[in-house]
């Protein structure tokens, strides 16, 4: 897709994290869990690869000159069947979600921040958007706290290597 988002006009990519980001940490000695699979120790390292995916396309976009803005933006806390469907509707996590379903804003509003990451003039490459009431987890899209390794170009640049050498795709 590259070479037709080079082409585009006002180009950009939008990459979905979580508030499970700011818990994550990317385990390169196990970075695919094949050892040991903890559904939101995983899930947390996810979001933020996928966090720092976003930073570090920004930052090759930004060197290479490819006019491509890249942006990240994470839902809050909504009322989907992730947690159920992830660690599972008996685990403490599923018994919270369905005891405590009000806590959780509805998905629609939860689709906010990627739609404004998409949509919005005033998205900035490298930003960063998510809910703006109660600690980003419910509410209208504003800018969101960045987890502080999320900001580790280095941990990014090898993160985007080992991710070449996954998939078989490398990037110019």
């Amino acid at each position: 897709m590259l070479p037709l988002l080079h082409k585009g006009v006002d180009a950009r990519v939008v990459t979905l994290s979580s508030v499970a980001a700011r818990r994550g940490a990317i385990d390169f000695d196990d970075l695919q869990s094949a050892r040991r699979y903890r559904p939101m120790v995983a899930y947390g390292q996810s979001k933020l690869a996928c966090l720092m995916f976003a930073l570090e396309l920004q930052r090759r976009s930004e060197a290479g000159g490819w006019g491509i803005r890249s942006i990240a933006a994470h839902p809050g806390v909504s009322r989907t069947d992730l947690i159920l469907n992830g660690t599972g509707a008996a685990s403490v996590a599923g018994r919270l979600r369905r005891a405590l379903w009000f806590l959780f804003q509805p998905s629609a509003q939860g689709a906010l921040p990627t739609l404004y990451a998409a949509t919005s003039p005033r998205a900035r490459g490298g930003g960063y958007y998510g809910p703006d009431r109660l600690g980003e987890t419910r509410g209208h899209p504003v800018r969101a706290r960045m987890p502080p390794r999320a900001l580790d170009a280095r941990v990014a640049a090898r993160l985007w290597a080992e991710s070449e050498t996954l998939t078989g795709v490398a990037f110019p």
